[in-house]
């Protein structure tokens, strides 16, 4: 298989999952957002949302991840891009871990099945999405990053 249609194939399972937790935890409310993948990344950061409803995530990471850590790591973004849709600042404040307890993600705790994220992961097993799995390949993608924002485009058309 070419490799850009197995880019955007990975492409389409990691925008799947966000749709998925965009509709369960947020009712669909949050704008739709670029996702990336960065090599340029400090080696401390595992992912960023920006303000311009983008969230790029460490290639280097993405290769370390199960489906479980990876949805964890961007439902924290999506959080932020939560935030940023209501117009705050964003950050770790009060908004953000009471956000966080909302959707079951406690650091160190096991995701409550009864949670908004628990659910997520049931969906994600229901419909064999293993996004963890899409993030490596498309990190693992030589082609020209420009087709990250292709893709994404022709999915807000």
């Amino acid at each position: 298989m070419h490799t850009r249609i197995k880019a955007e194939a990975s492409l389409g399972v990691l925008y799947a999952s966000y749709g998925i937790m965009n509709r369960v935890c947020w009712q669909g409310r949050l704008p739709p957002s670029l996702l990336r993948m960065s090599y340029r990344l400090s080696p401390r950061t595992i992912a960023y949302a920006a303000t311009d409803f983008r969230i790029v995530f460490n290639a280097k990471y993405c290769r370390k991840f199960d489906d479980s850590g990876f949805l964890q790591v961007m439902a924290h973004e999506m959080i932020h891009i939560w935030q940023y849709s209501l117009g705050r600042r964003g950050g770790h404040g009060r908004d953000f871990k009471n956000e966080q307890l909302r959707l079951g993600l406690v650091l160190g705790r096991e995701i409550p099945s009864d949670s908004p994220m628990g659910y997520v992961f049931f969906m994600h097993r229901l419909k064999n999405l293993h996004p963890a799995e899409a993030a490596r390949m498309l990190a693992a993608y030589s082609g020209p990053r420009k087709v990250e924002t292709e893709y994404y485009r022709t999915l807000c058309q």
